[in-house]
């Protein structure tokens, strides 16, 4: 077992910015999107909010299976210790409560997820990976072997970095019902940029699809426009 994560690590690493940041993600129903934007500006603006290390991204769904949800917040922390005391520091914080309550007069969630960023591929130089109203296509993934896929991720993403997109690729410890160990996510300026460059045009598509074929099954696939971004300042 050292033996194949040192392995991992290595893959990632040698080819990859390997990032190994944590992340929350929310999906909601939302029925007021103003009062949504309104009441993350305010969490943002609180002497809580103003603690956080942690990157907020609010996506709306632009397809999304059987899915009721609408829209998507991600919260992104440069480490595990960093989520630990916001964590802790919500618990207590009478903003984060007030938060709660407006964000409950605006939306519903119908699923809450937990995992991590494993590393980015691609053109990693991109500003497309900040820039708002850009797109994510989202590969859910049971995975059987990570090691194996990311070896055959990391060539797939090197091989193609001219063209443009960025790909991450995160573990995921739970979402719901949704049995997903891993996602893929593949970013593009727009939905049209989205659409006009599928994967499987790209150089070594038959090859990676072939070293992943018998580990990994795709259990839903959805896409997201980011609407806002909150950073810590």
């Amino acid at each position: 077992m050292r033996n194949l994560l040192a392995t991992f690590v290595f893959l990632l690493a040698s080819q990859q910015v390997l990032a190994q940041q944590p992340f929350q993600t929310f999906d909601m129903i939302v029925t007021d999107p103003a009062g949504v934007v309104a009441a993350l500006d305010k969490m943002v603006a609180s002497p809580t909010g103003q603690q956080s290390s942690a990157r907020v991204i609010l996506n709306q769904y632009l397809a999304n299976g059987e899915s009721l949800a609408t829209h998507q917040i991600i919260v992104v922390y440069p480490t595990t210790a960093d989520m630990d005391a916001d964590f802790l520091r919500n618990a207590v914080s009478s903003d984060w409560a007030t938060f709660l309550e407006e964000m409950q007069q605006a939306a519903t969630v119908e699923a809450e997820g937990l995992g991590q960023i494993l590393a980015i591929g691609g053109d990693i130089e991109s500003s497309v990976t900040t820039a708002l109203g850009r797109t994510n296509v989202y590969y859910q993934m049971t995975v059987s072997d990570p090691a194996a896929y990311a070896s055959a991720w990391s060539d797939f993403t090197s091989a193609n970095a001219d063209t443009g997109v960025v790909s991450y690729l995160s573990s995921v410890l739970a979402f719901g019902a949704n049995p997903a160990t891993h996602v893929v996510n593949n970013v593009y300026s727009t939905p049209g940029e989205a659409l006009a460059n599928d994967p499987t045009s790209y150089d070594g598509w038959d090859a990676f699809s072939q070293r992943v074929s018998g580990i990994r099954n795709i259990e839903g696939r959805a896409v997201t426009t980011v609407i806002a971004e909150w950073s810590p300042e």
